[in-house]
């Protein structure tokens, strides 16, 4: 297969020390070339999740140590492929999931964790779907079983994972009972999939939910905190609780309070097994980042997505784009929870141009 060389430099963002958005920093950097197994990526844009932030904050337990590129998902094009990959050449338009990085210009990822890019997507489209929909889809179907004419609570329902859990269990064929935090995000929580909105500042939405339903099958729930424990009790026997954030204990601000922290943690509830099962309900969590090793388990949740998103079922719902340089506005329009949607960095084609292969070409390379 034929290889590119890469550029002498690329460009990357960089956690320099744990503290506010200020402390992002752009740096240049020679890159690697792709082991075995891996592709080189020309990068075009990069989602932002919460987690990016908690990883700024030192509150992100998998991270690696500090400085680091932080990013866990890319859209871009193949610029060079290792040993043993087959299955993508230069030019290629893809997009891909990643431990940690995905803030740079150039980026080696495991070629069984990148797919095809959609034609009709734009590479903003591609970096906005891989984590948040994987994140949902594991969390409804793999660990929550969420199926036809069960009712479903979606937590923070206008965010970028919320969306995406809305539609997928709009499709699905669930009634859906979204929730945000203020007024401004119900439209969007609605336009995504969610039959009902509750708006709340603090997501005590229960009391509501009480004279909706007489029970609800499943909660997904990135707000965490001692709201939790209100949530479990509204399960019906046989309800499932899944948990996969903690935005309740996000720093307003740009640093940590750890005296503040240390509340919340305290307050956050601790379920007993003897409480799940005398009551017939499953409280359950998961991180994302854990299971990039289980390719298997990715394969079949993206293939699933893929199908959805060609039926026209689900899209990617970016909220707002911005240059990779403004890195820092990104985590603080993220932290203010004034963001819906999926927030993207964009990084122009001139920092990586990529050389294209024909098809001819193709063949006729080693």
């Amino acid at each position: 297969m034929i290889r590119e060389e890469p550029p002498v430099a690329a460009r990357r963002v960089v956690i320099s020390r744990v503290g506010g958005p200020d402390v992002l920093r752009v740096q240049e950097f020679a890159p690697s070339p792709p082991a075995s197994g891996e592709i080189s990526v020309a990068v075009r844009a990069a989602g932002v999740n919460f987690a990016d932030v908690f990883c700024r904050l030192g509150l992100y337990e998998a991270a690696p140590p500090i400085p680091f590129t932080p990013g866990f998902e890319i859209a871009g094009e193949v610029a060079a492929a290792g040993a043993g990959v087959t299955g993508f050449r230069p030019g290629d338009r893809v997009l891909a999931v990643t431990r940690f990085g995905g803030y740079a210009s150039r980026l080696n990822v495991v070629a069984a964790l990148a797919r095809p890019l959609p034609s009709r997507w734009s590479f903003e489209e591609g970096a906005a779907f891989p984590v948040v929909f994987l994140t949902a889809w594991h969390g409804l179907v793999t660990i929550g079983r969420l199926v036809a004419g069960e009712t479903v609570v979606v937590q923070s329902a206008a965010g970028g994972v919320g969306t995406a859990a809305c539609q997928i269990a709009r499709a699905l064929g669930a009634r859906v009972i979204g929730t945000v935090g203020s007024e401004a995000k119900r439209e969007t929580a609605r336009a995504s999939g969610a039959s009902e909105v509750l708006v709340s500042p603090t997501y005590d939405v229960w009391d509501q939910i009480a004279g909706m339903s007489p029970g609800v099958d499943l909660i997904f729930d990135a707000v965490g905190g001692r709201g939790l424990r209100r949530g479990f009790r509204a399960l019906r026997p046989g309800g499932r609780l899944v948990s996969y954030g903690f935005a309740s204990m996000m720093p307003r601000g740009g640093l940590r309070n750890w005296p503040v922290l240390a509340w919340r943690w305290l307050r956050t509830p601790r379920f007993s097994p003897f409480e799940l099962t005398f009551k017939n309900r499953t409280a359950a969590g998961f991180n994302l980042v854990h299971l990039f090793d289980r390719v298997e388990l990715f394969e079949e949740s993206f293939r699933r997505l893929e199908e959805m998103a060609a039926s026209g079922l689900t899209k990617p719902w970016i909220g707002a784009v911005f240059p990779y340089t403004q890195a820092a506005a990104a985590h603080e329009r993220l932290q203010s929870r004034g963001s819906t949607g999926k927030l993207v960095l964009a990084f122009p084609e001139i920092l990586e141009p990529v050389a294209r292969v024909t098809d001819q070409q193709y063949k006729q390379s080693p």
